[in-house]
C-alpha cells in the first residue's frame, strides 16, 4: 500500500473511532439538522430543495 492509499483509507474512516461511535454521530448530526431545518422554517425562511 503506497502513501496515497493510506491517505485516503485514514480520510474515510477517523482513526480511533468505533461503529458505534459512528453512528452516535452520525445520529448526532442528523438531530442538529433537523433542529435547524426546524428554526429556520420558524422563522418564516424558506429554502428551496
Amino acid at each position: 500500500m503506497d502513501d496515497k492509499e493510506k491517505k485516503i483509507q485514514k480520510t474515510e474512516t477517523p482513526s480511533g473511532l468505533t461503529d458505534e461511535q459512528i453512528r452516535e454521530n452520525e445520529q448526532k448530526i442528523s438531530d442538529m439538522k433537523q433542529e435547524l431545518e426546524d428554526y429556520i422554517e420558524e422563522q418564516g425562511i424558506y429554502i428551496r430543495q
